[in-house]
C-alpha cells in the first residue's frame, strides 16, 4: 500500500501524518511517489483561504511510499534550487498574493499547475538560498518549540483542573454525588442556581440606515448596522459562552470567557452573570473545562440551548477554596501567556525576515 496525504494533512505550513488514507501501491505511478524535500500544495478547496497551503516532506518519512490526493499537487525542486528555500518562498505573502490573483473572479477555488509554474519570484544564487533557508528554518524551530510548550502547558492545565475538581485542595474526606466522588462539604448545583442569564438583552438583528444612528453605539452584524444598541449595553463583569457553531465541539478557541466594561452581544453567545456564591473566575474555568458533546444539540450546526445550559451541573467548593483553585490555574495561565507572547513576537520576526530576505531587500553574507 501507499500512504495518501490530502489537503487536511497540510496544517500550519507542515505536513501532519494523522488521519491519512491508503491506496493500492499498483495504482500509484512512479512520478506520483513523493521524495524527501518535495512540497505538497493544496490546489483546490471549498474554502478559498486554504488554497495554496503547502508543506515540505520531511526526511523522517523517506522510507514510506507516499503520494497525494486529487486536490493536491507536488512541487519538486530542480537543480540549482534549494528545496528548503523554495518551501519558505511558498509560505511568503508574495506567493499568496499570486494565488489570490489566480483565483480572482472564479467561482471555483481551483489552482492549475500552470498557474503556479508561472509565478514569479526573486531567486538569489544557491549558496545564498541555503543561508536564507537556514536563517528562516531556525526561526521556525523556535516557533514550533514554543507552540509545543504552549500545548504542554494547556494539557497540564486541563489535567490540573480535572484533579482539582475531583479531589479539591487538601481534602481527605469524600462523598458520592451525581457527578461522582467529590470532597465532603462541596455541593452540586445547576448553573441556573448560580447565575442570571441575560440572553433576553442580546442585540436584536435589525438592519437600518447608518446615518439614522449617528452618535449612537453601533454593532455591525450580518444584516448591517443594528439600531438601538444603547438599549442593550452591558456594563460590568460577565461570562460569555458561545452558543452555536463548529467551535462548540472542536474547541479550537475558548468557548467561555470573561468580558468586563461596556459591551454588547449578538445572538450567538449566552450572557451569564454569576451570583455571590460563585467566583466568576472559577465558574468561567469550570465552563471552559466541560465537554459539550452531550450538551449541544444538532450535528450540522451544534447549539447549546438556554435550557441545556441552565441544567448544567456545577461542582461548587467553598468561596475560599474557589479562590485557591483559581490561584493554581492562574499560575499556569501566566506561563501560557508568557509563551504566547514569545510565540507572537517570533512569528512577527519571521514575517519581517521573510519580507527582507526573500525579496532581496536585505542580502545575507555567505562565508
Amino acid at each position: 500500500t501507499a500512504t495518501l496525504l490530502r489537503s487536511n494533512n497540510i496544517q500550519s505550513g507542515q505536513l501532519i501524518f494523522n488521519n491519512v488514507q491508503f491506496v493500492d501501491r499498483r495504482k500509484v505511478q512512479e512520478r506520483q511517489i513523493v521524495r524527501t524535500g518535495d512540497i505538497a500544495i493544496c490546489m483546490s478547496n471549498g474554502s478559498k483561504r486554504l488554497v495554496g497551503k503547502n508543506g515540505i516532506f520531511p526526511q523522517t518519512h523517506q522510507s514510506d511510499i507516499l503520494t497525494v490526493g486529487a486536490f493536491c499537487s507536488i512541487i519538486r525542486t530542480k537543480e540549482g534550487g534549494n528545496e528548503t528555500f523554495i518551501s519558505q518562498v511558498l509560505k511568503s505573502d508574495e506567493f499568496f498574493k499570486q494565488v489570490e490573483f489566480s483565483l480572482a473572479g472564479s467561482a471555483i477555488n481551483n489552482l492549475k499547475d500552470g498557474d503556479v509554474e508561472d509565478y514569479l519570484f526573486s531567486f538569489p544564487p544557491l549558496p545564498e538560498q541555503k543561508k536564507i533557508a537556514s536563517i528562516l528554518t531556525s526561526v521556525d524551530e523556535v516557533i514550533e518549540n514554543t507552540q509545543k510548550q504552549i500545548d504542554k502547558l494547556q494539557d497540564l492545565k486541563k489535567a490540573t483542573m480535572n484533579e482539582l475538581l475531583t479531589k479539591g485542595i487538601g481534602h481527605t474526606d469524600f462523598k458520592d454525588s451525581e457527578l461522582g466522588r467529590i470532597p465532603r462539604g462541596w455541593e452540586v448545583v445547576t448553573l441556573n442556581e448560580v447565575t442570571v442569564n441575560h440572553d433576553s438583552k442580546r442585540v436584536p438583528i435589525k438592519s437600518v440606515d447608518r446615518q439614522s444612528i449617528q452618535g449612537k453605539y453601533r454593532y455591525y452584524g450580518a444584516s448591517g448596522v443594528i439600531d438601538y444598541v444603547e438599549d442593550y449595553i452591558f456594563d460590568g463583569r460577565y461570562i460569555l459562552l458561545g452558543e452555536d457553531g463548529e467551535n462548540v465541539l472542536s474547541r479550537n478557541l475558548p468557548l467561555a470567557f470573561i468580558v468586563e466594561g461596556k459591551f454588547w452581544v449578538n445572538n450567538h453567545a449566552h450572557i451569564l452573570q454569576p451570583t455571590e456564591i460563585v467566583d466568576i473566575g472559577f465558574l468561567c474555568e469550570y465552563l471552559e473545562s466541560l465537554d459539550y458533546k452531550n450538551i449541544a444539540s444538532g450535528s450540522a450546526q451544534p447549539k447549546i440551548t438556554k435550557s441545556a445550559l441552565s441544567d448544567i451541573r456545577v461542582k461548587l467548593p467553598s468561596a475560599g477554596e474557589q479562590q485557591q483553585i483559581i490561584a493554581v490555574l492562574s499560575s499556569i495561565d501566566k506561563t501560557i501567556k508568557e509563551n504566547q507572547l514569545k510565540l507572537s513576537q517570533t512569528q512577527s520576526l519571521k514575517k519581517s525576515l521573510m519580507q527582507d530576505l526573500l525579496t532581496g531587500k536585505v542580502r545575507v553574507t555567505v562565508n
